[in-house]
């Protein structure tokens, strides 16, 4: 319903960007259902046990919609992004950052949906634990926040559930829309 990629020239600049910033680093690059990734340990991850390996020797012939990189520095991070026009989410207490083109997002993709749908943005509702979440919550118009969320997405929360580890979101839609 919604996508925004990278063009393959951008997303070769960022991958060539982050690896000169920190050679050796780890770089993910989402593209459509593919994930590549120049992890060795691909098949330990829960996450991306499915990606593809790549050293990133070569281009990349189409563009990604997000490229994720492991910095030891946010101000670097912020650089690279700056650099490419692009967005960055920062992750808590991690140091992962995902660099995502201008019009992408959570928050992009909802305002697409609730458009296409015909649903008032006031009359939509959105999850979330970290960061990268804050912006979708205060767009929606019911921000919920799991209880094991970083504390800036629980300030600004209009509730709060149960944790992620709780089923936190399913107990939450139990009682408050099927009741």
């Amino acid at each position: 319903m919604y996508s925004c990629c990278f063009t393959a020239e951008e997303t070769n600049g960022i991958v060539r960007a982050l690896l000169e910033a920190a050679p050796g680093t780890e770089v993910t690059v989402a593209q459509g259902k593919t994930v590549y990734w120049n992890s060795r340990h691909i098949a330990e991850s829960e996450k991306l046990h499915k990606a593809v390996y790549c050293e990133y020797n070569e281009p990349l012939e189409a563009g990604g919609s997000k490229i994720v990189a492991e910095l030891s520095s946010e101000k670097t991070a912020r650089r690279i992004a700056e650099k490419f026009g692009c967005k960055l989410q920062c992750y808590r207490g991690e140091n992962w950052y995902g660099f995502l083109p201008k019009g992408a997002g959570k928050t992009a993709a909802i305002t697409a949906l609730a458009e296409k749908c015909g649903i008032a943005l006031y009359d939509t509702i959105a999850f979330g634990d970290d960061r990268n979440d804050m912006e979708m919550l205060e767009l929606c118009g019911t921000g919920v926040a799991v209880a094991n969320a970083v504390d800036e997405v629980l300030d600004i929360a209009d509730e709060v559930t149960e944790s992620n580890d709780e089923d936190g979101v399913a107990l939450w839609l139990e009682r408050e829309i099927l009741g």
